[in-house]
């Protein structure tokens, strides 16, 4: 993982942009990655963690996903696909943002729009595949590519 993506990871766990990250919200980062290994490998910080101490652990969960670097995405799609049925619905991408971001930060509207745009089948949920297709265009708008 780039320095530039840790600290924008880093960022969206520090809001109010106080240089730290609260333990209750690294707990929420942890479960975000959707790694059980990583749940029970690392240590929960019970103080506030600086974006050294994040980028250590990032750097070492990063050696642990070089293999296939979509890894993250399908722990993260797992996370979310809390019924295990191999598709995120409305619901659950809610739910994941909320617990993420805190309540309120997006609108019912904005949550079906995200639907909306992932959703290739139009079946009303983002499968494996679509989600994966959603985070391989967001890197490429990151990196400045042109995305259709």
């Amino acid at each position: 993982m780039r320095q530039e993506e840790i600290k924008e990871a880093f960022a969206l766990f520090d809001p109010q942009g106080t240089g730290r990250i609260e333990p209750s919200a690294f707990q929420s980062f942890v479960n975000t990655l959707g790694d059980s290994e990583l749940q029970q490998s690392i240590r929960l910080p019970n103080h506030a963690i600086d974006i050294r101490e994040f980028t250590e652990i990032m750097n070492r969960y990063d050696n642990d996903i070089s293999k296939d670097p979509e890894e993250p995405y399908r722990r993260a799609f797992s996370s979310i696909n809390k019924d295990g049925s191999g598709s995120i619905s409305a619901q659950e991408l809610r739910v994941a943002i909320q617990s993420l971001l805190g309540p309120n930060v997006l609108s019912e509207d904005d949550i079906h729009e995200i639907i909306e745009e992932g959703d290739v089948s139009g079946d009303g949920r983002i499968t494996l595949e679509e989600f994966l297709k959603i985070m391989q265009k967001s890197e490429k708008k990151h990196r400045g590519e042109h995305v259709l």
